[in-house]
């Protein structure tokens, strides 16, 4: 889930702090292709091609990082979470300006690419999940392979390669791969991944606290 946040002992403020995004979560949602498209080109592949963009842009918004507006914004509502002002009245923190800087930088990073569900479910399950580890290291993507189903033309097969680099300057490269159902033009409905458990990157940014 993407609040792996820092460390254990800040385990108890995170928890309070995942009910607060995925209720923020809740009120946002009620209130490249490999080749280029030619001129006759139909209607279906200009779907694939906004669709695989779509897909393309959150990995590498996922995974360039740490993403340090996030972190900012993350500590800020934290702070004001616990703060005398805000600890006995939970709505008004929410309305807080640190609470709704948070929700509104998440919802402009990824809510253009996502169906409302689909960005919802992001929001809870995987956003930023990477960033909020209290050591120097840096992470980017590269080789990401995006292939549509044949028979499922709203099912995308996911592969890339992730490389970090700790604070020693030393790099390893994690592999994912994963599936991204694409209901609507360009709209994510639903996006996985994974690079195992006990070896995989999130382990190592763990073991590195």
């Amino acid at each position: 889930m993407w609040f792996f946040k820092k460390n254990e002992n800040a385990s108890i403020k995170k928890i309070r702090s995942i009910l607060f995004l995925i209720f923020a979560s809740l009120l946002i949602a009620g209130c490249s292709a490999n080749s280029a498209i030619e001129e006759n080109g139909t209607e279906a592949e200009e779907t694939v091609d906004k669709s695989e963009q779509a897909i393309r842009a959150v990995i590498e918004k996922e995974f360039n990082g740490p993403d340090e507006k996030y972190n900012e914004l993350w500590d800020a509502m934290e702070e004001a979470q616990v703060s005398d002002q805000y600890n006995d009245d939970y709505e008004a923190f929410l309305e807080s300006p640190e609470s709704q800087n948070l929700v509104n930088y998440v919802k402009e990073t990824y809510a253009p690419y996502f169906t409302e569900n689909g960005y919802e479910n992001f929001v809870n399950t995987s956003a930023f999940m990477y960033s909020g580890f209290d050591h120097d290291y840096k992470l980017n993507p590269s080789t990401i392979e995006i292939s549509q189903n044949e028979k499922e033309t709203t099912l995308y097969n996911i592969a890339f390669q992730v490389n970090y680099t700790d604070e020693n300057g030393e790099s390893d490269q994690f592999n994912f791969k994963g599936k991204a159902i694409a209901p609507e033009e360009g709209k994510i409905g639903k996006i996985e991944y994974l690079d195992g458990f006990e070896d995989g990157l999130l382990q190592e940014l763990q073991n590195n606290e």
